[in-house]
Protein backbone atom coordinates (compact mmCIF):
# COMPACT_ATOMS: atom_id res chain seq x y z
CA UNK A 1 0.00 0.00 0.00
CA UNK A 2 1.24 3.45 -0.90
CA UNK A 3 0.75 6.19 1.69
CA UNK A 4 0.58 9.86 0.87
CA UNK A 5 -1.06 13.06 2.03
CA UNK A 6 -2.90 15.65 -0.04
CA UNK A 7 -4.94 18.72 0.81
CA UNK A 8 -8.20 19.33 -0.97
CA UNK A 9 -11.46 21.23 -0.67
CA UNK A 10 -14.80 19.49 -0.98
CA UNK A 11 -18.06 21.23 -1.81
CA UNK A 12 -21.18 19.25 -1.06
CA UNK A 13 -24.85 20.20 -1.21
CA UNK A 14 -26.94 18.19 1.22
CA UNK A 15 -30.72 18.37 1.23
CA UNK A 16 -32.34 18.89 4.62
CA UNK A 17 -34.64 16.00 3.74
CA UNK A 18 -31.87 13.36 3.74
CA UNK A 19 -31.89 11.38 6.97
CA UNK A 20 -29.54 8.45 6.41
CA UNK A 21 -26.45 10.32 7.63
CA UNK A 22 -26.46 12.14 10.97
CA UNK A 23 -23.74 14.73 11.58
CA UNK A 24 -22.18 15.22 15.01
CA UNK A 25 -20.20 18.46 15.40
CA UNK A 26 -19.22 19.56 18.89
CA UNK A 27 -18.62 23.13 17.70
CA UNK A 28 -21.83 23.78 15.78
CA UNK A 29 -25.04 22.16 14.62
CA UNK A 30 -28.01 20.54 16.30
CA UNK A 31 -26.16 17.43 17.55
CA UNK A 32 -22.95 18.02 19.49
CA UNK A 33 -22.30 14.73 21.28
CA UNK A 34 -21.69 11.27 19.90
CA UNK A 35 -24.28 9.69 22.19
CA UNK A 36 -26.91 12.15 21.00
CA UNK A 37 -26.11 11.17 17.42
CA UNK A 38 -26.53 7.48 18.26
CA UNK A 39 -29.83 8.20 20.01
CA UNK A 40 -31.12 10.03 16.93
CA UNK A 41 -30.13 7.23 14.52
CA UNK A 42 -32.16 4.24 13.38
CA UNK A 43 -30.99 0.91 12.00
CA UNK A 44 -28.97 1.37 8.80
CA UNK A 45 -28.01 5.00 9.47
CA UNK A 46 -24.48 6.42 9.56
CA UNK A 47 -23.48 8.76 12.38
CA UNK A 48 -20.61 10.85 11.04
CA UNK A 49 -18.52 12.58 13.72
CA UNK A 50 -16.61 15.70 12.70
CA UNK A 51 -13.13 16.43 14.07
CA UNK A 52 -12.62 17.16 17.74
CA UNK A 53 -11.94 15.60 21.11
CA UNK A 54 -15.20 14.17 22.41
CA UNK A 55 -15.05 13.63 26.17
CA UNK A 56 -17.94 11.28 26.86
CA UNK A 57 -18.88 7.69 27.57
CA UNK A 58 -20.65 6.07 24.62
CA UNK A 59 -23.00 3.09 24.30
CA UNK A 60 -23.46 1.72 20.78
CA UNK A 61 -26.46 -0.62 20.78
CA UNK A 62 -27.94 -0.17 17.30
CA UNK A 63 -27.15 -1.59 13.86
CA UNK A 64 -25.61 1.66 12.64
CA UNK A 65 -22.18 2.82 11.48
CA UNK A 66 -20.41 5.21 13.83
CA UNK A 67 -17.75 6.92 11.71
CA UNK A 68 -15.07 9.31 12.89
CA UNK A 69 -13.04 11.67 10.71
CA UNK A 70 -9.79 9.72 11.10
CA UNK A 71 -7.77 8.90 14.21
CA UNK A 72 -5.68 12.03 13.57
CA UNK A 73 -8.77 14.23 13.86
CA UNK A 74 -11.45 12.53 15.99
CA UNK A 75 -10.74 11.37 19.55
CA UNK A 76 -13.26 9.71 21.85
CA UNK A 77 -12.00 9.70 25.42
CA UNK A 78 -13.37 9.60 28.94
CA UNK A 79 -12.49 9.00 32.58
CA UNK A 80 -15.09 6.21 32.66
CA UNK A 81 -14.66 2.44 32.40
CA UNK A 82 -15.12 1.78 29.55
CA UNK A 83 -15.19 4.72 27.15
CA UNK A 84 -17.26 2.64 24.69
CA UNK A 85 -19.74 -0.16 25.39
CA UNK A 86 -20.79 -1.90 22.19
CA UNK A 87 -23.17 -4.76 21.39
CA UNK A 88 -24.18 -3.93 17.83
CA UNK A 89 -23.24 -1.87 14.78
CA UNK A 90 -19.86 -0.79 13.48
CA UNK A 91 -17.33 1.78 14.66
CA UNK A 92 -14.50 3.07 12.48
CA UNK A 93 -11.91 5.85 12.01
CA UNK A 94 -11.57 6.95 15.67
CA UNK A 95 -8.83 7.29 18.24
CA UNK A 96 -10.20 5.90 21.52
CA UNK A 97 -8.78 6.09 25.03
CA UNK A 98 -9.85 5.91 28.67
CA UNK A 99 -8.16 7.20 31.80
CA UNK A 100 -10.61 5.23 33.94
CA UNK A 101 -10.27 1.70 32.59
CA UNK A 102 -10.96 -0.17 29.35
CA UNK A 103 -11.24 1.55 26.00
CA UNK A 104 -13.95 -0.63 24.44
CA UNK A 105 -16.00 -3.43 26.02
CA UNK A 106 -17.61 -5.63 23.36
CA UNK A 107 -20.54 -8.01 23.35
CA UNK A 108 -21.22 -7.65 19.62
CA UNK A 109 -20.60 -5.55 16.52
CA UNK A 110 -17.51 -4.67 14.49
CA UNK A 111 -14.56 -2.42 15.34
CA UNK A 112 -12.47 -1.57 12.28
CA UNK A 113 -9.67 0.85 11.43
CA UNK A 114 -9.46 2.48 14.85
CA UNK A 115 -6.53 3.38 17.11
CA UNK A 116 -7.04 2.42 20.77
CA UNK A 117 -4.24 3.93 22.83
CA UNK A 118 -3.34 4.89 26.39
CA UNK A 119 -6.18 3.21 28.27
CA UNK A 120 -5.86 2.58 32.02
CA UNK A 121 -7.17 -0.96 31.47
CA UNK A 122 -7.38 -3.11 28.36
CA UNK A 123 -7.62 -1.52 24.95
CA UNK A 124 -10.48 -3.82 23.91
CA UNK A 125 -12.20 -6.37 26.17
CA UNK A 126 -14.65 -9.00 24.86
CA UNK A 127 -17.13 -10.16 27.50
CA UNK A 128 -19.92 -12.10 25.80
CA UNK A 129 -21.64 -12.50 22.45
CA UNK A 130 -19.88 -12.41 19.06
CA UNK A 131 -17.76 -9.56 17.69
CA UNK A 132 -15.19 -8.74 15.00
CA UNK A 133 -12.09 -6.51 15.24
CA UNK A 134 -10.09 -5.73 12.10
CA UNK A 135 -7.24 -3.39 11.09
CA UNK A 136 -6.92 -1.70 14.45
CA UNK A 137 -3.78 -0.37 16.15
CA UNK A 138 -3.86 -1.05 19.90
CA UNK A 139 -0.94 0.53 21.75
CA UNK A 140 0.36 1.56 25.16
CA UNK A 141 -2.59 0.38 27.23
CA UNK A 142 -1.95 -0.58 30.86
CA UNK A 143 -3.63 -3.98 30.55
CA UNK A 144 -3.82 -6.24 27.52
CA UNK A 145 -4.23 -4.83 24.06
CA UNK A 146 -7.17 -7.09 23.18
CA UNK A 147 -8.54 -9.48 25.80
CA UNK A 148 -11.46 -11.89 26.03
CA UNK A 149 -13.27 -13.22 29.10
CA UNK A 150 -16.19 -14.84 27.25
CA UNK A 151 -18.04 -15.03 23.95
CA UNK A 152 -16.42 -15.29 20.54
CA UNK A 153 -14.16 -12.69 18.98
CA UNK A 154 -12.52 -12.76 15.55
CA UNK A 155 -9.47 -10.50 15.26
CA UNK A 156 -7.44 -10.01 12.08
CA UNK A 157 -5.02 -7.47 10.57
CA UNK A 158 -4.46 -5.81 13.95
CA UNK A 159 -1.25 -4.49 15.52
CA UNK A 160 -1.30 -4.74 19.33
CA UNK A 161 2.01 -3.89 20.97
CA UNK A 162 3.67 -1.89 23.75
CA UNK A 163 0.84 -2.75 26.12
CA UNK A 164 1.42 -3.43 29.82
CA UNK A 165 0.49 -7.11 29.44
CA UNK A 166 -0.09 -9.11 26.26
CA UNK A 167 -1.04 -7.92 22.83
CA UNK A 168 -3.72 -10.61 22.66
CA UNK A 169 -4.93 -12.49 25.73
CA UNK A 170 -7.69 -15.02 26.31
CA UNK A 171 -8.60 -15.71 29.90
CA UNK A 172 -10.20 -19.08 30.74
CA UNK A 173 -13.40 -18.79 28.73
CA UNK A 174 -14.56 -17.89 25.25
CA UNK A 175 -13.28 -18.41 21.71
CA UNK A 176 -10.51 -16.24 20.29
CA UNK A 177 -10.09 -16.49 16.51
CA UNK A 178 -6.83 -14.66 15.81
CA UNK A 179 -5.14 -14.36 12.41
CA UNK A 180 -2.69 -12.12 10.55
CA UNK A 181 -1.91 -9.93 13.56
CA UNK A 182 1.24 -8.46 15.12
CA UNK A 183 1.76 -8.72 18.87
CA UNK A 184 2.50 -11.04 21.78
CA UNK A 185 -0.08 -13.77 22.42
CA UNK A 186 -1.23 -15.66 25.49
CA UNK A 187 -4.44 -17.58 25.12
CA UNK A 188 -5.79 -21.08 24.61
CA UNK A 189 -6.35 -21.62 20.90
CA UNK A 190 -5.14 -24.19 18.40
CA UNK A 191 -3.76 -21.90 15.71
CA UNK A 192 -3.12 -18.26 14.88
CA UNK A 193 -2.27 -18.23 11.15
CA UNK A 194 -0.19 -15.39 9.78
CA UNK A 195 0.59 -13.90 13.21
CA UNK A 196 3.94 -12.32 14.10
CA UNK A 197 5.46 -10.45 17.02
CA UNK A 198 7.83 -7.88 15.52
CA UNK A 199 8.45 -4.14 15.57
CA UNK A 200 5.83 -2.74 13.13
CA UNK A 201 8.06 0.15 11.95
CA UNK A 202 5.50 2.91 11.96
CA UNK A 203 6.31 6.16 10.18
CA UNK A 204 6.42 8.03 13.50
CA UNK A 205 5.50 7.97 17.18
CA UNK A 206 1.91 8.94 16.41
CA UNK A 207 1.91 8.38 12.65
CA UNK A 208 0.63 4.86 12.04
CA UNK A 209 1.44 4.64 8.36
CA UNK A 210 3.76 1.69 7.74
CA UNK A 211 7.22 2.04 6.28
CA UNK A 212 7.82 -0.06 3.17
CA UNK A 213 10.18 -2.27 5.20
CA UNK A 214 7.52 -2.99 7.83
CA UNK A 215 6.76 -6.69 8.45
CA UNK A 216 3.09 -5.64 8.47
CA UNK A 217 3.22 -4.32 4.87
CA UNK A 218 1.20 -6.58 2.52
CA UNK A 219 1.17 -9.39 5.11
CA UNK A 220 -2.41 -9.12 6.35
CA UNK A 221 -5.34 -11.40 5.67
CA UNK A 222 -4.74 -13.09 2.31
CA UNK A 223 -8.45 -12.99 1.47
CA UNK A 224 -8.60 -9.19 1.77
CA UNK A 225 -7.08 -6.39 -0.30
CA UNK A 226 -6.19 -2.78 0.27
CA UNK A 227 -7.83 -0.11 -1.91
CA UNK A 228 -4.90 -0.31 -4.38
CA UNK A 229 -5.60 -4.02 -4.95
CA UNK A 230 -2.55 -5.30 -3.06
CA UNK A 231 -2.74 -7.84 -0.23
CA UNK A 232 -4.09 -6.13 2.84
CA UNK A 233 -1.71 -4.54 5.34
CA UNK A 234 -1.97 -5.03 9.07
CA UNK A 235 -2.96 -1.94 11.00
CA UNK A 236 -5.04 1.18 10.56
CA UNK A 237 -4.15 1.92 6.93
CA UNK A 238 -5.04 -1.53 5.63
CA UNK A 239 -8.05 -3.60 4.60
CA UNK A 240 -11.20 -2.70 2.68
CA UNK A 241 -12.28 -0.07 5.24
CA UNK A 242 -8.96 1.80 5.05
CA UNK A 243 -9.73 5.55 5.07
CA UNK A 244 -8.88 6.15 1.41
CA UNK A 245 -11.52 8.86 1.35
CA UNK A 246 -10.45 12.22 2.75
CA UNK A 247 -10.79 12.73 6.48
CA UNK A 248 -12.31 16.12 7.22
CA UNK A 249 -10.54 18.53 9.58
CA UNK A 250 -12.41 21.80 8.90
CA UNK A 251 -16.02 22.41 7.87
CA UNK A 252 -18.22 25.42 7.10
CA UNK A 253 -22.04 25.21 6.84
CA UNK A 254 -24.03 27.86 4.95
CA UNK A 255 -27.87 27.57 5.02
CA UNK A 256 -29.47 28.35 1.66
CA UNK A 257 -33.24 27.96 1.66
CA UNK A 258 -34.10 24.25 1.78
CA UNK A 259 -30.48 23.17 1.37
CA UNK A 260 -27.25 23.53 3.26
CA UNK A 261 -24.02 24.33 1.44
CA UNK A 262 -21.14 22.50 3.06
CA UNK A 263 -17.50 23.36 2.41
CA UNK A 264 -14.92 21.09 4.00
CA UNK A 265 -11.14 20.81 4.02
CA UNK A 266 -9.87 17.26 4.19
CA UNK A 267 -6.72 15.16 4.01
CA UNK A 268 -6.48 11.94 2.04
CA UNK A 269 -4.14 9.66 3.95
CA UNK A 270 -3.89 6.56 1.77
Amino acid sequence: MRAFTVLLVLSVVCSLACGSTIIVDQNAGAIRTIQAGITAAVSGDTVKVWPGEYREQVSLNKNITLMGSGYENTTLTSSADPSVTMNSGKIMWFKISSTGGNGIVLSGGTVTNCVIVGCAGNGILMSTGTAVVTNCVVLQNVGNGIGITGGTISVSNCISRQNGKYGFHMYFAGTFNLSFCNGSRYYFSATSPGCIDQEPLFAGATDYHLSETSPCWNTGNTSLTDPDGSQSDMGYFGGPDCPIYPTVFEITLSPNGNTVNLTAKARANY
